[in-house]
């Protein structure tokens, strides 16, 4: 069966899904533990709250995202900023920079002035690539999607 997803009203959507047995079971406990916050058990309740949750981790992963970032000093009061990563390494700050200057989506303009974003399969692309000298500072890090990621590489290196 296929995933429907239609609005109701601008401030609601129906969501049509089957589930596996196991994923039937987690929702389930979910009801359960979470009869303190949801007394109904509401299943829309429950899935709103796990994708404020699976959301806040995968900003974490991708974006550096938390609730008390650091300044990219290292961490020792009077050590200069950290203004680029080693190697490839793309620091936290940078990448928290990158990610709300870019708004979280690709920010490939094409020849006709058009931006891409696209907001899935993001990668941190390097503007003078890291194997010419490239930083890793938020000045030389953009999103790209990773067609628009490869795409450069390709104007850069040649075809793979």
């Amino acid at each position: 069966m296929r995933t429907v997803i239609k609005p109701v009203s601008d401030a609601q959507y129906k969501l049509h899904v089957t589930i596996s047995a196991g994923a039937h079971d987690k929702l389930r406990q979910a009801q359960a533990l979470m009869r303190h916050s949801v007394p109904s058990g509401d299943p829309a309740a429950i899935v709103e709250r796990a994708l404020d949750a699976l959301l806040m981790q995968l900003r974490k992963v991708k974006f550096a995202e938390t609730s008390r970032p650091r300044d990219g000093s290292g961490g020792t009061a009077g050590d200069p900023p950290m203004l680029h990563g080693k190697g490839r390494h793309i620091p936290a700050n940078v990448k928290r920079a990158v990610a709300a200057r870019d708004g979280e989506r690709c920010a490939f303009v094409g020849r006709d002035g058009l931006r891409c974003g696209e907001r899935g399969f993001l990668e941190y692309h390097h503007v003078k690539p890291y194997a010419k000298g490239g930083l890793a500072t938020k000045e030389n890090i953009e999103l790209r999607c990773r067609a628009h990621n490869g795409y450069e590489a390709d104007l850069v290196f040649g075809r793979r």
